[in-house]
């Protein structure tokens, strides 16, 4: 015999006498296994959520020209970054992708002088930063991929590409175009810094 399904809405009790039985037309049917428990929350619930792990314009510039080493690399610390990119997924095909959160030396090839595509950059969400002697803030941006029109997120810790994002958001000059690109020179500390320059 197949387990009776209380709907905690029913105001009468449920007839266990007849459990198992088909149920009339004009009863109520039972939810689908999973989903009794569900609580819709909208986006921004959701926004509140994350709020405590993202930070505004005016502290993310101050991040930006904080004392602290900006090592030039991707943000290493991604499980936050990950989890918004689900959160505010609308689809279940970008909920799944925000899986593969790319960095952004990897749309370069990892090599000095590497580019990546032409991107139309469309949005960004600076995160906090936790790790040691680290930036001390990262961004999550948003792009299209021009060649193509995929939909991309990708994350960086450099101080360059965060600073021209910002510059572009604060001044209200979202969307725009640009790539990415890995400088061949190397800083003092012997890093190749990831620059964003304008899209061909």
């Amino acid at each position: 015999m197949s387990p009776t399904v209380i709907d905690p809405n029913q105001e009468s009790a449920p007839d266990l006498d007849n459990a198992g039985q088909s149920a009339p037309d004009d009863r109520p049917t039972a939810a689908a296994p999973g989903t009794g428990v569900a609580v819709k929350i909208n986006r921004a619930e959701i926004e509140a959520l994350l709020a405590p792990h993202t930070i505004d314009l005016r502290t993310w510039l101050k991040g930006i020209l904080s004392d602290e080493e900006f090592p030039e690399q991707d943000a290493e610390e991604m499980t936050i970054g990950m989890l918004a990119s689900i959160l505010l997924a609308p689809t279940s095909e970008q909920a799944l992708a925000a899986l593969n959160l790319e960095r952004a030396k990897q749309m370069c090839g990892e090599e000095p002088g590497g580019k990546s595509p032409v991107l139309m950059i469309t949005g960004a969400r600076p995160m906090k930063s936790t790790i040691d002697g680290g930036a001390a803030c990262y961004v999550i941006v948003e792009a299209t991929v021009l060649d193509g029109g995929e939909s991309i997120r990708f994350t960086t810790g450099s101080r360059a590409v965060q600073t021209m994002i910002w510059k572009h958001m604060a001044e209200g000059w979202m969307p725009f175009k640009a790539m990415l690109e890995i400088r061949r020179e190397k800083t003092q500390a012997g890093y190749h810094p990831l620059n964003l320059i304008a899209g061909v």
